[in-house]
């Protein structure tokens, strides 16, 4: 406050204001709603090789969120060519690249470990090639670790490092620069011959449903997908069951509450590979259950073709169980369910699937063995 009237009073030497003391206050005071900082970058970690195409750059940031939840925060501002190689993989955040920032946001507090890849495009002038990016005004300054083979490239105004054997970048201000040149001529490469086109298919899908004593059950699915160029996926489930939620190589979908039908478009997890993943979670209300009964698990129908489908089911312990029909075959006998969810586990299994979802049909009686009623 006493800043404030000093400046008040040098403004106008010759005379004198009278300022409301509510006034005063609103200026002295924060406005409401300029809450401070909820977020920050505690680590960061830079590695890239260059080459003919850009800068491959590997990131790994540790952002850590004080309070509230869809928390974003920029990492590294680069060029609109840029091209997201690979995605970090964890539920709790995403990484998005807009207008040349990319930016991490976080669903929840605490400490988020993110490592993903990116190509930044090079400036090429004859034999030189160059990239620019920064990283923001939230993140410790870092060295960038460049790995370079020193009988293709020159690489003017980078430091070498005799004990890390390899190359290192300062950035000043935040900014990196780095240039580096090809040390021969590029030659005339013979046409490569075009490789065949690979048929969009699923060459593996693994489920795993769990039943609560109540009726509720959750089905989990993982997709993974050989393709080689983007493609269209329907995935619809059956009645009754409703889509919770969805991630495509990683990254979230928009699901609507309640829906059973999921049209994705899909692409190679990252340039010049030929796999992709598709993972979903389904929930289905059974009612409840009697002394004894049948169960009919059904499995969404996938407009690819499926190549095997394995499906673990985690069943109360109070019941017996057993295969009355389906599509899916059982895999060995009864067992105790792994990890932390209690129950029984059976194990099923389902080979070249096109037109259909896989279906478990199982009969269920209250388990007597060991009680006084057998």
């Amino acid at each position: 406050m006493s800043a404030l009237l000093a400046v008040l009073l040098a403004a106008a030497p010759s005379g004198t204001a009278t300022v409301p003391l509510g006034e005063l206050m609103e200026l002295v005071q924060p406005k409401v709603g300029e809450a401070a900082p909820v977020a920050g970058v505690t680590s960061l970690t830079l590695a890239g090789r260059p080459g003919e195409a850009g800068l491959w750059l590997d990131v790994e940031a540790t952002v850590r969120v004080l309070s509230g939840s869809a928390v974003s925060v920029r990492l590294l501002e680069v060029s609109p060519e840029t091209v997201v190689e690979s995605l970090p993989d964890t539920a709790d955040a995403v990484v998005t690249l807009k207008d040349g920032a990319v930016i991490a946001t976080c669903h929840a507090a605490g400490a988020h470990r993110l490592a993903f890849k990116l190509l930044v495009r090079a400036t090429r002038d004859g034999r030189r090639s160059s990239v620019r990016f920064e990283t923001s005004s939230l993140t410790p300054p870092t060295p960038l670790k460049l790995d370079a083979d020193d009988t293709l490239f020159e690489l003017p105004g980078a430091t070498i490092v005799s004990e890390w054997g390899g190359y290192v970048v300062f950035p000043v201000r935040h900014v990196y620069q780095v240039a580096w040149a090809s040390k021969q001529e590029q030659q005339q490469k013979p046409a490569l011959a075009q490789r065949a086109p690979v048929d969009p298919l699923v060459k593996d899908a693994m489920s795993r449903w769990v039943m609560t004593l109540e009726g509720r059950a959750t089905h989990e699915v993982k997709l993974t997908l050989q393709l080689d160029r983007p493609g269209v996926m329907k995935i619809e489930a059956p009645e009754g069951q409703r889509v919770l939620r969805a991630r495509a190589n990683g990254v979230p979908l928009a699901v609507e509450e309640g829906t059973r039908t999921l049209t994705i478009d899909l692409a190679p997890a990252s340039l010049g590979a030929a796999e992709a993943t598709v993972e979903l979670a389904v929930a289905q209300d059974f009612g409840v259950f009697h002394l004894s009964g049948g169960l009919e698990l059904g499995s969404p129908r996938i407009s690819w073709p499926v190549s095997r489908w394995t499906t673990e089911a985690v069943l109360p312990k109070v019941f017996t169980w057993e295969r009355r029909g389906g599509s899916m075959e059982q895999l060995g006998v009864e067992a105790e369910a792994r990890g932390e969810v209690p129950g029984k586990a059976l194990f099923f299994t389902q080979h070249l699937i096109s037109a259909s979802g896989p279906v478990i049909s199982l009969g269920y009686s209250v388990d007597l063995r060991g009680s006084y009623f057998r």
